[in-house]
């Protein structure tokens, strides 16, 4: 029969290991989260300066290495589209992220309950041993 012990320590490596992946998994996450961020606050930008402009003026979109010229309405939905899509797709790294750090705590949290279970083992066993050594 193998060490209950040994079986425990197994079981709280693999929470161990599951809890570094998610954390892998929320960094990721929050990487995203971040560019996701950086191209939402340019596009706002945009916005902003296409908002300024009046109806006569020009407006060009790079298409590759070319300047194609662009109706000011046109850029104004273009942006506001963008915006929309980063904006969804901000909300769902949230989303996950959110998911992510209570799966985390989870984890974390059983991981400190088996290893509190093996303390109390190893106290007992501790005993066991102790009682056997002044018997014998």
């Amino acid at each position: 029969m193998s060490n209950p012990g040994e079986k425990l320590a197994a079981a709280v490596d693999e929470q161990v290991q599951n809890y570094r992946s998610i954390q892998e998994e929320i960094q990721k996450l929050r990487n995203d989260q971040q560019l996701l961020m950086q191209q939402q606050s340019e596009n706002e930008m945009v916005r902003q300066e296409l908002n300024l402009l009046d109806d006569s003026a020009q407006v060009y979109k790079m298409i590759g290495p070319v300047l194609m010229k662009n109706d000011t309405e046109d850029a104004k939905q273009t942006v506001d589209q963008r915006l929309e899509l980063i904006s969804g797709e901000l909300k769902k790294v949230e989303k996950n992220i959110k998911a992510k750090e209570d799966k985390a705590q989870d984890i974390a949290k059983q991981i400190q309950e088996m290893q509190g279970a093996m303390q109390n083992a190893a106290v007992e066993a501790a005993k066991l041993a102790a009682q056997q050594a002044a018997q014998g």
